[in-house]
């Protein structure tokens, strides 16, 4: 588990494994998600005709180097809807498009991790429009209980959707694009897709004012936080020893012909498509997933969709790679889900289910699904119920076999050094400030490890 770095003199006598968990847990949790929400009209979501580039990136490869360039090239407007912002050299990139005169509009879920609010202030003040999102998280307006889709607009017409946030493990800051600079730093496992698209980035727009207008719109206050509350504790995690096996710079493809591409939107349409789309494959599914929670029914559809169509092709190679266990507590959680995952839907572990190889990267906080060789999902829907279908995400799904066989050697590269069992027990506790001084620690954002 991430482990919490003592402060003020703590000693590991007064701050004991129950207090460490307690810690831990309000890192995770610092703005309930359990709010009631108020009632949200789902919106029809068209699949939109592509034409001209896509380009696919990954963390901790290039995610930066591609971010830094659309960024630096923009030239009138940057739109922004995301779950987490704590990388403040992404704000540094923002503050000098300002300069240049670009707009930029801000909508964060707010949830005060850890250098959020010191960011979110800090743009608002040099002249972004910054709104917290409609989620739980606001102290306002509640239609979600997490708005973590990670959509950036440039110039109303470059759509980027990724699976990572604007945290220093999912957009390392790594300048070469897949290359090594002799100070390179692993992170996440996450990816991302650009696509020129001017009707689908006016629809993408739409839904954020429109989430932006859920927010402004509000009368008055739903939620007033108590304050003086506990601060958000200082979590590290020892570094990965070594750098990826390989890296991958990212890929830039020119269509030959226009390709079609489905946004896929928590609420309103991912659980009318994913499945369909899991349920037709013939040959092989290619899953890389933060978690899976299996016991919840609109991810026990998804499950069966796979069960389904592995009735109608025996053969069919069902992989899926997950993200890190965090604490005993999670491990005992998962040691249930397997049992469930084998019992219902015949998946193995170490066969079908791996875990991603923290030796080389910190977290596997992917969400990506890969059908056929052809099908590419590339989203922020984590496989919970409240991801598929309360909270509001994004993701674009389309067909194009180069970007699938380049995130496929992605996934192979992640497969083959990942872990094939689940671990006796899970290391954690604290570690002092002067530890951490020393070197071998990366810090890590709690909201990357949230299961939302």
């Amino acid at each position: 588990m991430p482990f919490i770095v003592k402060q003020n003199g703590a000693t590991n006598e007064n701050l004991g494994p129950e207090a460490i968990g307690r810690s831990f847990e309000i890192a995770l949790k610092m703005v309930g998600r359990n709010c009631s929400l108020q009632p949200y009209t789902k919106v029809k979501v068209p699949a939109f005709s592509v034409a001209g580039e896509i380009t696919a990136f990954a963390s901790p490869d290039s995610t930066f180097a591609v971010t830094k360039r659309w960024l630096d090239g923009a030239k009138k407007t940057i739109e922004i809807g995301i779950y987490d912002f704590t990388a403040g050299y992404v704000s540094d990139l923002l503050k000098h498009a300002m300069t240049r005169g670009v707009k930029v509009t801000l909508m964060l879920d707010t949830d005060h991790v850890k250098g959020e609010d010191e960011i979110f202030q800090g743009l608002q003040d040099d002249g972004a429009t910054c709104v917290p999102a409609p989620s739980c998280a606001s102290q306002k307006a509640h239609y979600f209980p997490c708005s973590h889709e990670k959509v950036i607009i440039v110039d109303g017409e470059l759509c980027i959707v990724q699976s990572g946030n604007y945290s220093p493990n999912s957009i390392p800051l790594n300048v070469l694009d897949g290359k090594v600079d002799g100070h390179f730093r692993t992170g996440n496992r996450d990816m991302g897709i650009a696509m020129h698209s001017k009707k689908m980035a006016k629809f993408l727009t739409k839904i954020m004012d429109s989430d932006l207008k859920l927010e402004l719109s509000a009368p008055a206050a739903l939620e007033i936080r108590a304050a003086g509350g506990p601060p958000a504790p200082l979590l590290v995690e020892s570094a990965p020893a070594h750098q990826p096996t390989k890296l991958f710079p990212s890929k830039t493809f020119k269509l030959t012909k226009p390709v079609a591409v489905q946004p896929v939107l928590s609420p309103d349409n991912y659980m009318q498509v994913v499945p369909e789309i899991l349920k037709g494959a013939k040959r092989s599914v290619l899953i890389q997933q933060q978690y899976i929670h299996s016991f919840e029914q609109p991810v026990a559809q998804l499950q069966q969709a796979i069960a389904d169509a592995r009735k109608s092709n025996p053969k069919l190679d069902v992989r899926i790679l997950l993200g890190k266990l965090f604490d005993d507590k999670a491990l005992q959680k998962e040691k249930l889900n397997l049992e469930n995952i084998g019992a219902l839907y015949g998946l193995k572990i170490g066969q079908n289910i791996r875990y991603v190889d923290t030796t080389r990267l910190v977290h596997c906080h992917n969400k990506l699904i890969l059908v056929d060789g052809e099908t590419v999902l590339v989203s922020s829907q984590n496989w919970s119920a409240s991801a598929v279908s309360e909270n509001r995400e994004a993701g674009l799904l389309f067909k194009h076999s180069g970007v699938a066989r380049y995130f496929t050697e992605i996934f192979e590269v992640d497969w083959k050094v990942a872990q094939k069992e689940l671990p006796a027990k899970i290391r954690g506790g604290t570690v002092t400030p002067e530890s951490v001084r020393k070197g071998g620690f990366v810090e890590v954002s709690a909201a990357d490890y949230q299961e939302v």
